[in-house]
């Protein structure tokens, strides 16, 4: 007979004779269950919120930046150092685009006020691609002007977000009008500036609210103009093909950038500042990292609290079922048995609940959408009745903090097997303690006392 069988067999006789279904057992179960449910539900809702958020962040803009922090900022040269960037074999291989553009702030007219904004110009060398969405830093276009949208190399005409347009009013074919620093700045005189009227052709949607709310695009040749900026820019734009190397692309950058007499002359008028997107964002995407661990830690503590009432459990079962055990130790079990069907009971509890707790998490976590959809229609229709007329509906998941058009969920297989061995182990050593109490009880006591 083997072993499994033999622990199996002995299991069972132990537990007819010890009676485990218990009110407590049951209620462990429960606990244990809707905390391993609500842990995937929580972490699955975290990792798509983290995933789409980056995904928003690496789409809209380049990943890393090169500026000139000497003089005025501007970049005369910047094709030649583009050339001397692309010559290094690795460099060239991890890049998906290189190119000049200029990100400035600016101001932007909405009827008597001018609100701040980020003017942002790219080359565009294909209207094709432009509309198809095949520039690698420009975002994705929603709607645009078939008829004018052409000229947008030669004319004066943005692109801006779809929550901007939202916000101001802007629609497609509206004169807007912009104004940036015109010069350089002089105590007498102050800071210049650049005002001008440019039309609106399209608009643009990343996901990321915050870009779509405040940037507005244009072509480079005309963001040239209207910076005073002829045949230069002030960043150098790259895409790479892995966002785990950013690091490391941008140590050879700067080593690439500031080799020694590659170009003198560029290298006497540059300063060389390079960073990139996770530098930019490091403070929003560790605040997403910590809201995830403080939810995950929170949650965690209802398998704890399941764990310690599985404690409580056994140990109340072995004070109810002292003389059983008494007389099963008389009768020639020994106490590694003894201590084995505790232990297994326990485990049982944890493995079942582990398995009923991740499958439910799972569903909800699949339907989270629907569910969320159907709760916000009851409050809000409880809500109209109760106060009709005055009721503003409720919106469970504000699209102005998390700017999705759907609840973004990632499940993680990897992750739900972690958090269900994790409550299994809780589960048995929660049982193994006061089962060793019960494998070391004498048999002649407990039957004389009990």
């Amino acid at each position: 007979m083997g072993i499994v069988s033999l622990i199996t067999i002995r299991y069972i006789r132990g537990s007819r004779v010890l009676g485990f279904l218990s009110i407590k057992s049951r209620l462990s179960f429960i606990v244990m269950a809707v905390g391993v449910g609500l842990l995937v539900v929580v972490l699955s809702i975290f990792n798509g919120f983290q995933k789409q958020v980056k995904e928003s962040l690496w789409q809209g803009g380049p990943h890393i930046t090169i500026e000139n922090s000497y003089g005025s900022g501007a970049i005369y040269d910047y094709e030649t150092v583009i050339n001397h960037l692309k010559s290094d074999p690795k460099l060239a291989e991890s890049f998906v685009s290189v190119e000049g553009n200029i990100t400035s702030h600016g101001l932007i007219q909405s009827n008597n006020n001018f609100n701040p904004i980020m003017i942002r110009a790219v080359p565009i060398d294909s209207i094709e691609k432009l509309v198809e969405n095949g520039l690698p830093n420009f975002p994705r276009i929603l709607q645009y002007n078939r008829d004018e949208i052409p000229a947008i190399n030669t004319k004066k005409m943005v692109v801006v977000g779809k929550e901007m347009s939202a916000i101001y009013g802007y629609g497609i074919g509206r004169e807007i009008t912009m104004a940036v620093p015109g010069g350089r700045f002089t105590v007498e005189r102050g800071v210049q500036v650049n005002v001008q009227s440019f039309r609106l052709v399209g608009l643009f949607k990343t996901g990321y609210y915050n870009y779509d709310s405040k940037f507005v695009f244009l072509s480079l040749p005309q963001a040239q103009e209207f910076f005073k900026m002829k045949g230069a820019v002030n960043q150098i734009a790259i895409k790479v093909r892995s966002l785990d190397d950013l690091k490391l692309t941008k140590h050879r950058i700067l080593s690439r950038l500031n080799e020694e007499n590659w170009n003198q002359k560029i290298q006497d008028d540059t300063s060389w500042s390079v960073r990139t997107i996770a530098e930019e964002q490091e403070n929003f995407l560790a605040a997403l990292r910590l809201e995830k661990t403080i939810i995950s830690i929170i949650v965690f503590l209802f398998i704890v609290l399941a764990a310690l009432g599985m404690v409580a459990t056994v140990h109340s079962l072995i004070r109810a079922k002292r003389r059983s055990i008494g007389t099963l130790k008389a009768l020639g079990l020994a106490s590694n048995d003894i201590l084995l069907i505790f232990t297994l009971n326990a485990m049982i509890v944890g493995i079942l609940s582990s398995l009923v707790g991740g499958m439910t998490g799972i569903f909800i976590a699949t339907k989270l959408e629907v569910i969320i959809n159907a709760i916000s229609e009851i409050i809000n229709g409880v809500g109209s009745l109760l106060n009709p007329g005055d009721w503003d509906p409720v919106e469970l998941v504000p699209k102005d903090i998390y700017y999705f058009d759907h609840i973004p969920v990632d499940i993680d297989i990897s992750f739900i097997f972690m958090v269900t061995t994790a409550a299994t182990i809780l589960s048995g050593l929660a049982g193994y303690f006061p089962a060793r109490m019960a494998a070391n009880l004498n048999p002649v006591d407990t039957i004389r006392n009990d």
